[in-house]
């Protein structure tokens, strides 16, 4: 069993020490994995976080192309950080919405121009993370602001991780505020709940 801290940085340096190859590969079948886990009517709102590039994210961008491919109708919601606090709202992702790069390096939704949705509309969420156990429990950054998020959502909104890597047994810190995952997506397969 290993702690959030040590998980934090042990997958951080794992995920940054892939090559560009391996890091494409790893995206393409995690994507080819969200299209064929997805059990959607496509009409949904899903809500998904755009990649923060210098830490070597799951490249998002794909999922979200392919998505729209395979459901015209669903609607695409990206976060935006509020500043000085640890909360998010939430606006829709289409041809018109103006992104901005945040003091992370994440693009985010200008909310002075894009189209805010109500945390109760949305429908199925996908989560960042570093790393996740076999119970279903993910390690983040540490800041706690999907942990707020997800606390705020439906109970029967889908909550489902992406991770270039398989779980590892136990976290041994997890805590009250901690929520479970419905799923988490690898390159290898999909873990359920």
């Amino acid at each position: 069993m290993m702690d959030k801290a040590t998980l934090r940085k042990d997958f951080l340096l794992k995920r940054i020490s892939l090559t560009p190859e391996e890091a494409a590969i790893k995206n393409d079948l995690i994507c080819r994995n969200v299209l064929e886990s997805l059990t959607l009517s496509g009409t949904e709102n899903i809500h998904i976080f755009l990649p923060q590039i210098n830490k070597k994210e799951i490249d998002t961008w794909n999922i979200i192309r392919q998505l729209q491919i395979a459901f015209p109708n669903i609607r695409i919601a990206v976060p935006y950080v509020i500043p000085k606090t640890k909360e998010m709202e939430h606006y829709i992702l289409n041809t018109q919405t103006h992104l901005i790069t945040n003091q992370w390096g994440i693009p985010e939704p200008d909310p002075l121009t894009s189209q805010t949705i109500p945390v109760q509309e949305i429908d199925h969420i996908f989560i960042p993370l570093l790393a996740f156990d076999e119970q279903g429990y993910r390690v983040g950054y540490g800041g706690g602001y999907y942990d707020r998020f997800l606390a705020k959502c439906r109970p029967d909104a889908v909550k489902t991780g992406l991770s270039y890597f398989g779980p590892v047994a136990n976290i041994s810190d997890v805590d009250i505020y901690d929520i479970r995952m419905d799923a988490c997506i690898t390159p290898e397969k999909t873990w359920f709940w």
